[in-house]
């Protein structure tokens, strides 16, 4: 293990290195790296690595924690805006940083593959907060019906699958990419809507809150 000094540790801080991970991390599997990888990456000793995360572990689930707290961070939205204008700003800010923060969007994702127990309570937790995010949004509130409550995991799902083909083919502007979103969360809703009809949410209310291309779903016959 290499030596850390107070000049080295100084000089290559945590933030910087959790930076390193995210690049590494979104474009290579955990098992093919190693810390003396991690470490050459970095241009320092694998000392400093264990200095400050412990073990490869350790730094894995740090950057994957990090990359869960910037997401939340720049998704946040103002409490006094009403529900479906914090839905569509969220909505916007989910796609900015995806589009902005590759690297942090595609180890977040990676995150949940594999066994470990923590990484995958992390982006269970992430993924939760946005879907009672969307809910909110809908004026459903925290007790969702089973029906809508599966439509909406999935479309979390759909949300994830869509924004990394955007990362890999960049083929679809902004604007396209969110009309597609959006309608795919009309198109659950419905869903949601044929199994359940006491179901009443309206999808339109993320095109409400930007003039988005929502569109609203009729009631069930």
């Amino acid at each position: 293990m290499g030596l850390v000094t107070d000049s080295t540790a100084t000089a290559a801080r945590p933030q910087r290195l959790l930076d390193i991970g995210r690049r590494l991390f979104a474009s290579r599997p955990y098992d093919e790296l190693s810390i003396d990888d991690i470490a050459a990456h970095a241009g320092v000793a694998k000392g400093l690595l264990y200095y400050y995360f412990g073990s490869k572990r350790g730094f894995y689930v740090a950057v994957v924690e990090a990359a869960a707290a910037e997401l939340r961070e720049r998704t946040a939205t103002d409490p006094a805006d009403p529900p479906n204008v914090r839905l569509a700003a969220a909505l916007d800010a989910y796609l900015r940083y995806v589009e902005g923060h590759a690297d942090g969007y595609r180890a977040l994702m990676s995150g949940g593959v594999g066994t470990d127990e923590e990484v995958r309570a992390i982006v269970a937790r992430e993924r939760a907060r946005q879907v009672a995010l969307v809910a909110d949004g809908l004026g459903v509130g925290a007790h969702l019906p089973p029906a809508l409550r599966a439509a909406l995991e999935g479309w979390m799902s759909f949300l994830e699958g869509v924004s990394l083909d955007w990362l890999a083919h960049r083929d679809l502007d902004h604007p396209a990419v969110r009309a597609l979103i959006v309608e795919a969360l009309a198109g659950a809703i419905a869903a949601a809507r044929a199994i359940d009809p006491s179901v009443q949410v309206d999808p339109g209310a993320v095109a409400d809150g930007r003039g988005g291309r929502g569109r609203r779903v009729p009631p069930p016959r």
